[in-house]
């Protein structure tokens, strides 16, 4: 991909303003977050506390109105609200997500948006997370992974048919979480994707250009593109850093490690609903 000229805006941003952005703090349980079943989770509280602090104000330097709701005791994972609800033109789906522990965010999270989009709920049966879920401009990318399955895909893509966006379909490797863990579109036409987990034949129908980065690298492409080649990225990787740069973006970076130990992502601790 080349570089663009200096101070060049990425294809259309039309379709991607945001404006208000919805968030969760920290849950006061989050060491037992899903991740720590396998002995791998979160073990600082209070520094992850302090990571979700500096990631709101990553937001807002990005012009973004940020509301945040208060921690979960109840459900360790909470403060993940991507996976509760997928936005699609002026509506909210509310997921029932593929972990059973994990449905009971759903409920806060629509109430926190009630009276400001439609809701639409998933039907008995469909599940999806919306960490699988991935805008792309005039289309949406939708993972199918060990959280999502057909009937939940199947609903989502009628949901979007109904509203004027094509999906492609994107099989997600069992060793990876979401379709959002190793992928993000930081710009139109622009996607950033770890090697090794998504293949270019996949994406070749989704068109566009693919920022690839090493597989040891895998996390840090989960990004959040903003208008003027501004990204918010995860700090420590430093080959996706410079291909970012070399593609003509400016970084903003998060400290995301003890947020990475509970299997979350920049991407996964934010819903955009304006």
């Amino acid at each position: 991909m080349a570089r663009p000229p200096s101070g060049q805006m990425m294809g259309d941003w039309s379709r991607r303003r945001r404006s208000k952005a919805l968030t969760r703090e920290i849950s006061p349980n989050f060491t037992d977050a899903l991740a720590n079943y396998y002995g791998s989770g979160p073990t600082d509280i209070s520094a992850s506390k302090a990571t979700h602090i500096e990631y709101v104000a990553a937001l807002e330097k990005h012009g973004l109105e940020v509301r945040v709701l208060p921690g979960l005791s109840e459900y360790p994972d909470s403060c993940f609200v991507e996976d509760a609800a997928i936005v699609v033109n002026g509506a909210v789906v509310m997921c029932n997500l593929g972990h059973p522990s994990r449905r009971g965010e759903v409920e806060s999270i629509q109430s926190a948006l009630n009276g400001a989009l439609e809701v639409i709920t998933m039907p008995k049966g469909a599940h999806l997370d919306g960490g699988d879920v991935l805008f792309y401009d005039d289309l949406f990318l939708i993972g199918r992974s060990t959280r999502s399955n057909d009937a939940g895909i199947e609903f989502i893509q009628g949901v979007m048919n109904e509203r004027g966006f094509d999906s492609v379909v994107v099989d997600v490797p069992s060793t990876t979480l979401h379709l959002s863990t190793i992928c993000s579109s930081p710009a139109p036409n622009v996607l950033v994707t770890a090697e090794g987990f998504l293949t270019p034949e996949q994406l070749k129908p989704v068109g566009g250009d693919v920022i690839w980065v090493p597989k040891e690298e895998s996390y840090g492409a989960n990004t959040i593109g903003f208008e003027g080649n501004k990204v918010i990225v995860s700090s420590g990787y430093p080959a996706t850093a410079a291909a970012l740069i070399e593609n003509g973006f400016s970084l903003t970076e998060v400290d995301m490690k003890h947020i990475r130990a509970a299997d979350g992502s920049l991407t996964c601790l934010r819903l955009f609903y304006a």
